[in-house]
Formats: C-alpha cells, structure tokens, sequence
C-alpha cells in the first residue's frame, strides 16, 4: 500500500501541474506514505499534512481518501497556516 500512495500522490500532482511524474519532488509522496502507513497499522486514528503544496495535499487527501482512510486525512495549507499564525500573534 506504501508504494500505491507514493505512486498515486505523485501522478495526482503530475496531473495537477501538468508535469512528468518522475519530476514530481518525492518529499510530499513519502508524506502521504508515512501517514498511509501509520494509519494501516493503527499507530495514529488521524493525521493532518501541513504542506505548501495545494496539489500535493490534495493529492494526499484523495489517494489516503481512496484507501478508506477519508474521515482520518486533513490538509493543512500550509501558507494559510502561516497566515493565520502570524495574525494571531500581532
């Protein structure tokens, strides 16, 4: 299942940027993959992805969602995070 997400974040993310798959950046697919797996094993009930890369959340949001696991994923954008960080703490 790791290797599925990894392949199914990065093709998301191809498709999004219109972009070859094998010049996606593997940093946001090795994410998804992570939380895949500690999701599988039952180490964590949920998992949030902070990410700058809308299509690399999405992406994981979608394929983590397609492996039953939709009620457990949130993507956090990560600008807005910081957005909203910032104007709390003025």
């Amino acid at each position: 299942m790791v290797s599925r997400v990894m392949d199914g974040v990065q093709r998301y993310i191809a498709n999004a940027d219109d972009r070859p798959a094998d010049e996606i950046q593997r940093a946001d697919a090795a994410l998804a993959a992570l939380a895949a797996q500690h999701l599988s094993t039952g180490t964590v009930a949920e998992v949030y992805i902070f990410t700058t890369d809308i299509a690399a959340g999405e992406g994981t949001e979608t394929v983590l969602t397609s492996e039953g696991y939709g009620d457990s994923v949130t993507f956090v954008n990560g600008f807005r995070f910081i957005e909203e960080l910032r104007s709390t703490g003025s």
